[in-house]
């Protein structure tokens, strides 16, 4: 399985090709984002993304997913809601609390976004050698496994897997 001797090093190159191709593809996820017809901040997109993985949220679970205070994420939905992205509405289970939910136009701009990504991320994959490419799908289905793996053995927040964590800080 490793053929490093111990568990959880990586020999020098190996730890720089892996740090190179993450950053690469952090470049273009965020050059994605930020070519886009609509500018969307890192905040609002981690908000719009939290908002969509639960389909309606209150403040508190929505500041609380950002790491934001009840104030700050009360005027960050002030401005999605301006924006047209997300609605709020009254909760069904409790009259005194609003939920914030995306509206077709939010949902529309996360799929654009998306597709963008998914556009740019095709050029890049399309510079490579055909050989090259099966490889590399190979081994991200195995990463994407190990991940899997070392983040049921490590997370301590139920419900979040590595794409949840990694929605949070490239987002």
């Amino acid at each position: 399985m490793n053929d490093h001797r111990e568990l959880g090093h990586l020999d020098p190159a190996t730890g720089a090709a892996v740090e190179n191709a993450a950053a690469a593809l952090v470049a273009v996820w965020a050059s994605s984002r930020q070519t886009a017809a609509t500018k969307v901040s890192s905040i609002q997109m981690q908000a719009l993304l939290t908002i969509e993985r639960h389909q309606e949220v209150n403040l508190a679970r929505l500041g609380e997913a950002l790491g934001a205070l009840p104030s700050s994420t009360s005027r960050l939905c002030d401005r999605l809601e301006a924006t047209g992205w997300v609605r709020r509405s009254v909760s069904p289970d409790d009259r005194r609390e609003l939920t914030i939910g995306l509206t077709p136009s939010g949902k529309a701009l996360l799929e654009e976004l998306r597709a963008r990504r998914r556009d740019d991320l095709a050029r890049v994959v399309d510079e490579m050698p055909p050989e090259a490419r099966k490889a590399l799908l190979r081994g991200l289905r195995a990463f994407t496994a190990a991940a899997d793996q070392v983040t049921a053995q490590t997370s301590d927040r139920s419900g979040d897997n590595w794409t949840i964590i990694a929605g949070r800080f490239l987002a």
